[in-house]
């Protein structure tokens, strides 16, 4: 009876690890925070880091891998990427928990570093805001990581260019899904003329509860579902800099369980650069 306890324990365990998806809870992190195993990164700006960050984090800004010019926001070389993350300390031999203020830098970080080949990456639920209401330690003191040889192991099956875009948007089995403020989805914003032609709208600010925690899958499926993407669609994401795209992208598949989603990297700021029709 005690051997069937433990088995039924364990197979409850592997169940409630699957549905987390790749987040963990602050409760989690507070455990390993101090083990060898573990790289915490914070993704965001190096002044926010300078500031206060979760005591142990490496300051990692993940626009650091993008480029400036000539249009902000596309990855660099897959060279420059290894590069980058060697002089961060990354090591993809070892867990790695981003995080940052609201889930997106850290989103788009975790997209790379996957497509570059890294097993286990995980996103911290609540980010530093989380991590701060919970009274888990912070500090203003960096960490300076020590310098590692990063190999990628490339699968760029989920990374898209504008030419693969303009190809797919209008088959009617893809959706475009451009994860925007509604006033940049509808070009309100003086930051945008409106969106790329074809697209839903599906914020990435209503991935959160009011507690700033992802909401329960269930409420997540309702508001893709409810805009058309489904899971026996291609889904193509994209933003300004294909920054919260990457949020959308880890909740979508390691939680919802979509299996055909792409980011579309050069995103709305390549898109309009090139003058392609927005609506």
């Amino acid at each position: 009876m005690k051997r069937l306890s433990i088995i039924a324990a364990l197979v409850i365990y592997t169940i409630g690890a699957a549905a987390q998806g790749d987040f963990i809870s602050v409760k989690e992190l507070a455990g390993k925070i101090n083990s060898k195993d573990v790289i915490i990164i914070d993704a965001r700006k190096d002044a926010e880091y300078k500031k206060v960050h979760i005591r142990n984090a490496i300051s990692f800004p993940v626009e650091e891998l993008s480029t400036k010019t000539p249009v902000e926001g596309i990855l660099k070389s897959d060279a420059e990427l290894c590069k980058i993350m060697g002089a961060h300390g990354v090591d993809f031999n070892k867990e790695i928990v981003l995080y940052c203020n609201k889930g997106s830098n850290a989103g788009r970080m975790y997209w790379i570093m996957k497509m570059m080949g890294a097993s286990d990456v995980k996103l911290l639920d609540g980010n530093l805001d989380a991590w701060k209401a919970a009274r888990k330690p912070v500090t203003r003191m960096p960490k300076m990581p020590k310098k590692t040889t990063v190999t990628a192991t490339l699968d760029k099956s989920t990374y898209l260019n504008m030419a693969e875009v303009k190809a797919k948007k209008s088959n009617g089995n893809v959706v475009l899904v451009d994860a925007r403020k509604d006033t940049y989805f509808n070009g309100s914003d003086p930051k945008s003329k409106g969106h790329i032609e074809g697209a839903v709208s599906i914020s990435s600010d209503l991935m959160r509860d009011d507690k700033g925690l992802l909401k329960s899958d269930e409420e997540l499926n309702k508001i893709f579902t409810s805009k058309g993407v489904t899971k026996d669609k291609e889904v193509i994401l994209y933003c300004q800099t294909s920054t919260r795209a990457g949020l959308l992208y880890t909740i979508m598949t390691t939680k919802l369980g979509y299996t055909n989603v792409k980011v579309y990297d050069g995103a709305y700021n390549e898109w309009v650069t090139a003058n392609k029709v927005v609506s």
